[in-house]
């Protein structure tokens, strides 16, 4: 009788074990995931199209060294190459960048029916150079970063010549981030 006493009370407390498990098991059935179906699937990634942004550029100086920079350049296709830079470097990138911009401005090296391409790059420094596409009263910048992890050339916007309207071209974004990435350098770490 001891032995059917302990018999039942070990199947009871297995039942019981299995009952609660199932229960659990239900309970996050219930509260899971609930299906999705294919026309709420492509919501999601149409918004995402409608979110993917163009080329675009980073830098900043490396915390605790000021005088090295870290550069990112990204195509916009999700293709980036990033690297290191001294503060003589990015002085170089800043000139070549100053320079396309007031290239881009004058009637210098227009084409009429094909494009006309110009690099401005410095000729001891080949890390970062831009190219100007220059067709009628348009000019379009391409800016080209050489690391050890590869080079990558990005879109970086146009210019219209003689327009009223303030340009906005990546290129000149690109410029004014190295100029305040110099800007914030500690004065002595230089």
């Amino acid at each position: 009788m001891y032995r059917k006493f302990i018999t039942s009370l070990i199947a009871l407390g297995l039942f019981t074990v299995l009952a609660s498990g199932t229960g659990f098991g239900q309970e996050r059935a219930k509260t899971g995931k609930k299906e999705v179906t294919r026309n709420e699937h492509q919501v999601p990634e149409q918004s995402a199209q409608r979110v993917t942004r163009g080329p675009s550029f980073y830098i900043a100086a490396f915390e605790g060294d000021n005088r090295l920079f870290s550069v990112l350049l990204s195509d916009g296709n999700g293709k980036t190459v990033s690297g290191s830079f001294t503060l003589q470097q990015i002085d170089v990138f800043e000139a070549v960048l100053e320079a396309a911009k007031a290239f881009a401005l004058t009637d210098e090296k227009v084409g009429s029916g094909e494009p006309i391409i110009t690099r401005l790059m410095e000729q001891h420094e080949w890390s970062l150079f831009v190219d100007v596409s220059k067709k009628g009263n348009q000019s379009r910048f391409y800016v080209s970063l050489i690391t050890l992890h590869g080079k990558l050339t990005a879109e970086a916007g146009e210019i219209i010549r003689g327009s009223k309207k303030e340009p906005s071209a990546l290129l000149l974004k690109i410029l004014s981030q190295v100029q305040n990435a110099k800007a914030g350098i500690k004065p002595g770490m230089q």
